[in-house]
């Protein structure tokens, strides 16, 4: 189980895009159903030496002002967006002076839960533009990590929360995250376990036969006494033969969010977010939640 202290708050990043106000609101609802704080964070990203400037001239000083004032307002019109959907919602403001990834890394230390918004952009334009934080930022928190380029798909019936499930301790936490937030929503688990697939005809039948029963196995082994701490959690179990991110990303498809750990099965150490995570960080078609390994000792 995932345990969030009741003085942390979920933070989420605020920006003047609509990707920021998907995650607003994607943010807004998770506090609400958790009982949590919801805190907003616009990051003052000055331009080199700006602030530091002492013999800064009166109209510098105006455009300082400015340029303060609108990272206020982008904080009060997320608040009015937010409260517009969840009233009563407990929110905090706070303008920070500094990169936003390194603002939001230092928030995530405090949160129960950092969420992101992101455009919709290639890997390669992504990992080249400064206005990317997803990745470092889902790297190195300690505590959940929401990346919401799509809005969750809500009118899919039954609402589903999927899973990569690959037999790791990372995964472990993944599924026991997965298994609250169906629990909150009133959602099915998928729980997706994939294995590699052999083309082979010679040994291909036989091979991925194997596959399909050790997959089987793992995910036994994995969500065993998950549906006796949810029994109001309906689960599905899917074996597949492919490449996690892609057998993810159609899952994606029809999901409220997918859950996956930092670095599950494959990972090496130091590569906290892995291959699958960076994949569908960058590719999936709603709200991603990467679930932290507890320490930096935990083995695969």
């Amino acid at each position: 189980m995932i345990t969030f202290e009741e003085s942390a708050p979920v933070i989420v990043g605020v920006e003047n895009t609509d990707a920021a106000r998907i995650a607003v609101l994607w943010a807004a609802g998770e506090a609400e159903r958790r009982g949590l704080r919801l805190r907003l964070v616009h990051a003052l990203d000055w331009p080199p030496g700006a602030e530091h400037d002492p013999d800064m001239s009166k109209p510098w000083e105006t455009w300082s002002g400015i340029f303060r004032r609108s990272g206020q307002q982008t904080l009060e019109e997320a608040r009015r967006f937010a409260l517009s959907a969840h009233p009563g919602l407990d929110i905090t403001e706070l303008l920070v002076d500094g990169e936003p990834g390194a603002v939001m890394r230092k928030q995530a230390a405090s949160a129960a839960m950092v969420v992101l918004g992101s455009r919709r952009l290639s890997s390669i334009k992504e990992l080249l533009t400064t206005g990317s934080i997803a990745v470092p930022v889902v790297a190195h928190a300690t505590c959940p990590v929401v990346i919401v380029r799509d809005p969750e798909h809500v009118e899919d019936d039954p609402w589903t929360v999927v899973v990569g499930v690959d037999g790791s301790r990372v995964s472990e936490r993944a599924v026991a995250f997965a298994f609250e937030e169906a629990s909150l929503r009133g959602a099915t688990v998928l729980a997706v376990q994939v294995r590699p697939f052999f083309a082979s005809p010679v040994v291909g039948a036989v091979t991925n036969a194997e596959e399909v029963e050790e997959g089987r196995i793992r995910l036994a082994e994995t969500l065993a006494g998950w549906s006796e701490k949810y029994p109001d959690v309906p689960v599905r179990r899917e074996v597949v033969l492919g490449h996690p991110v892609h057998t993810l990303v159609q899952a994606s498809e029809h999901a409220l969010c997918v859950v996956v750990g930092t670095r599950g099965l494959g990972g090496f150490k130091g590569m906290l977010l892995g291959s699958v995570g960076h994949g569908l960080v960058h590719h999936a078609r709603c709200p991603v939640v990467v679930v932290p390994r507890e320490s930096d000792d935990e083995a695969n």
